[in-house]
C-alpha cells in the first residue's frame, strides 16, 4: 500500500512539531526530570526506523519529516542522558 502524499506529509509534519516545544523548553530550562531514558530512547529508535523506511521507499515526506523529528529527539535523548549522568 502506497502512502498518500498529503496523508504523509500531514502526520509527519504532526511528528515533527510535536517534538518541537519539549526540545525549546529543555533548551531554556535544562530540566529533564519528568523524561523517562527508556521513553525517550524508544521514541527516538521509532523515528530513526521511520526515516530509514522513507529513504528505503523513496518518500520525501516520510524522511524529511522523520529527519526533521529526529534531530529534535536525538538532543532531547542527549539532554536527558547527560542530566541523568550528573
Amino acid at each position: 500500500m502506497e502512502l498518500d502524499f498529503i496523508t504523509a506529509t500531514i502526520a509527519g509534519t504532526c511528528m515533527a512539531i510535536c517534538q518541537v516545544p519539549q526540545a525549546v523548553l529543555i533548551w531554556r530550562t535544562g530540566n529533564t526530570r519528568g523524561i523517562s531514558v527508556m521513553m525517550q530512547t524508544i521514541l527516538t529508535l521509532g523515528i530513526a526506523m521511520w526515516f530509514v523506511t522513507g529513504i528505503l521507499l523513496n518518500n520525501v515526506p516520510m524522511y524529511v519529516s522523520n529527519g526533521f523529528c529526529l534531530v529534535f529527539c536525538v538532543y532531547i535523548l542527549y539532554v536527558v542522558i547527560r542530566n541523568n549522568r550528573s
